[in-house]
């Protein structure tokens, strides 16, 4: 909506007339590339300067304000062509172009941060970058890096997880990955959109500090990777909107972080013209005329400097000229962009993000045997994607049942069991008929899942329907019984003890069943570690009280500051079901020869089992006690194949900000003794030491 509280009563009209006004630029003119502005040679920072210098006042505003709600793309900023400015094509989603055909549906990013993989990181960002540009598509709204705050967040699968340092070393990866293939990567939510619940309108209380060391950490990692856009959220932080709160957009982002691209609006977020942009919103989207009218209006008062349309404009050229968008076309959106390197991209990130939680017995790998695979979520009701505006249509889904079936030679058997879908009549049927099922067969595995989406919060931790009957049931009959969870984040696990395995694979990708069936046989070793903590009961998650989730009278406080995740339990004493970092695998490792040298810790991995296999080291610190912070953090991890018997030293480097907190002058290095903790997750920490500062 318009922002007319800047302006006299009796100029409201003018600024509507403004809005018709503002035409598209001219495209007759110009002398193309003739203009200096478009020699690639030339530094970045001339570029725009000699281009902004050449710009009409229409022409700027152009920059500023978007178009369109399309299919494909979302949203568009129109071109210049009298300039040799290109159209911006805006689109989702973070797993894939979404909403259109022709794509490759990878696994959600939860999945991508339950590798622990950078390079796949990498990897990721390159494809998705290149799909994106093939479709026609040069602004990819991607990364979404929202901290996993509650386990019932619509978006949890949309994002890295519930730690800091492990979302920031994801995300930047995948943001460089993305401008490779000459895209902007716009990341998002920012900040404090930690929920669905009332999004357009709750309040997230969040103090300085929890913002600075938890929830900013991604959006500056991606920052610093490059990305030229940062999308605002929706919810009002610490009384403002996200979208036009000067203390988040300017302060904290382009102030304290650097941050030299533009921020765009969610869409439909902007509340305001002249507030919003003073603030540090530079781009409405999309479709909001009177949003660059109440500027144009403001600057001919005197209400709003020309100077900072200037600087929005440059904020926008300057990520288009560093991206390449100047030099490089783009494709349409009916071109097939699928490629065999991406669908084995799909299939390598689904692999390495299954984690094996419990392996009772050795019951994984299978090694073959009459198998029955029981649920809807194994074939008739797969999830690899979720709603809202980072669905993404897959060209095919190979299912769970599909792909252990083909790895069982087509013996396997696949039974319904639960009543998603069913008549009510029909629920006790199946039930029997999967007890059957699983009686017939050596080894029973159950798969069972949910979806979440955008708009929306999940109500409860528990699976839906009678899947939990059902895998009792299961298991009743078969106590060889492993269960496969197919979710976007957690879930309560009643059903944990009776079970002799348990693996997650979240939101697999259309490569699922194939990726599932590798590792239930061994193919491939489950190389997956947590990227979130399972808490046993639900009232153990922190931000488990109203006032904290979803909040009272539209406002939200997160009281658990700093205690995120893994943080609280560690603070707190609780034993959680699975912690954060933990993943099995099919062999044993052990960690020794420990040792510190200024601030570098190393360590050594060796595969002490008989089978080859994947380790996850991970390092956490822990501050002095005055310094009032939780009592471990991540600060290094890295990811090894090992041949039986095979060791590797690991070298972590921690950098100043690793040892420093936010007070009120800024960042400070905390002095005294940190203990330094490594191991293969965050509460199985063999070697410790101290390293001073």
């Amino acid at each position: 909506m318009p922002d007319l509280r800047h302006v006299p009563r009796a100029l409201a009209v003018a600024a509507v007339l403004a809005a018709a006004l503002l035409r598209p630029p001219a495209t007759a003119a110009g002398e193309g590339p003739g203009h200096p502005w478009l020699d690639p040679a030339r530094p970045v920072a001339e570029r725009v300067e000699l281009l902004l210098g050449a710009m009409t006042q229409d022409e700027k505003l152009n920059m500023v304000r978007g178009h369109g709600l399309g299919l494909i793309p979302r949203g568009r900023v129109a071109p210049v062509p009298r300039l040799g400015i290109p159209e911006l094509r805006m689109h989702d989603g973070p797993h894939g172009v979404s909403d259109v055909s022709g794509v490759t549906a990878f696994p959600a990013p939860v999945t991508l941060a339950a590798t622990w993989d950078t390079s796949l990181a990498r990897r990721f960002g390159a494809a998705l970058g290149a799909e994106a540009r093939g479709k026609g598509v040069n602004v990819h709204l991607a990364p979404a890096v929202d901290i996993l705050r509650v386990p019932q967040s619509g978006r949890a699968w949309e994002s890295f997880g519930e730690d800091p340092y492990l979302a920031s070393a994801m995300a930047g990866e995948e943001v460089a990955g993305i401008r490779g293939q000459n895209v902007i990567a716009a990341v998002k939510h920012y900040v404090g959109n930690n929920q669905e619940t009332d999004r357009m309108r709750v309040d997230a209380v969040i103090d300085e500090r929890t913002l600075r060391e938890i929830y900013y950490p991604p959006f500056e990692a991606a920052v610093t990777a490059g990305a030229g856009a940062v999308m605002c959220a929706y919810n009002r932080v610490n009384g403002p909107f996200a979208c036009e709160n000067p203390q988040t957009l300017t302060a904290a982002l382009k102030d304290s972080m650097g941050f030299g691209g533009w921020v765009m609006s969610d869409w439909l977020a902007t509340r305001s013209g002249q507030k919003a942009a003073l603030a540090g919103l530079d781009q409405a989207m999309p479709d909001d005329p009177l949003f660059a009218a109440n500027l144009k209006v403001g600057i001919a008062l005197g209400t709003f400097p020309a100077a900072r349309l200037d600087d929005m404009a440059r904020r926008v050229l300057t990520p288009m000229f560093a991206d390449g968008l100047f030099e490089t076309g783009y494709g349409a959106p009916d071109r097939d962009v699928r490629t065999p390197e991406h669908t084995a991209l799909a299939r390598d990130i689904a692999v390495s993000g299954t984690v094996l939680l419990k392996n009772r017995d050795g019951i994984l790998p299978l090694t073959g045997g009459r198998i029955a695979v029981i649920g809807t979520a194994a074939h008739d009701n797969v999830e690899i994607t979720s709603a809202g505006s980072g669905r993404v249509l897959p060209p095919y889904v190979v299912t769970p049942y599909q792909g252990l079936d083909a790895r069982a030679g087509g013996t396997a058997t696949y039974s319904p069991g639960d009543a998603e879908g069913a008549l009510p009549w029909d629920v006790d049927k199946r039930l029997r008929d999967a007890a059957d099922a699983a009686r017939r067969a050596d080894v029973a595995v159950v798969v069972v899942g949910l979806s979440s989406q955008e708009g929306e919060d999940r109500p409860d931790l528990g699976l839906p329907g009678n899947m939990e009957t059902l895998i009792e049931t299961v298991a009743a009959a078969n106590p060889r019984t492993v269960v496969v969870l197919t979710s976007p984040a957690q879930v309560l696990m009643p059903w944990a003890g009776r079970v002799k395995g348990v693996v997650s694979a979240f939101i697999g990708g259309q490569e699922l069943g194939n990726a599932l069936a590798a590792v239930l046989y061994g193919d491939a070793d489950p190389g997956g570690r947590l990227p979130m903590t399972f808490a046993a009961r639900a009232a153990d998650y922190p931000a488990s009280t109203p006032e904290q989730f979803p909040g009272v009278g539209h406002r939200q406080v997160y009281s658990e500051r700093l205690r995120v995740g893994y943080r609280h339990f560690d603070a707190t004493g609780l034993t959680p079901l699975f912690p954060f970092g933990h993943g099995l695998s099919y062999t044993s490792f052990s960690y020794d020869s420990l040792s510190i040298s200024g601030a570098t810790v190393r360590a050594r991995v060796t595969n002490t089992g008989s089978r080859a296999g994947v380790a996850v080291p991970q390092l956490y610190l822990g501050f002095p006690p005055e310094a009032g912070e939780p009592p471990r953090q991540l600060r290094g991890f890295a990811r090894l194949r090992l041949a039986p018997g095979e060791s590797a030293t690991v070298a972590f480097r921690l950098p100043e900000r690793a040892f420093q907190v936010w007070t009120s002058q800024g960042w400070s290095t905390v002095r005294g003794d940190h203990t330094v903790q490594v191991g293969a997750s965050s509460r199985d920490l063999p070697l410790s030491g101290t390293l001073t500062r």
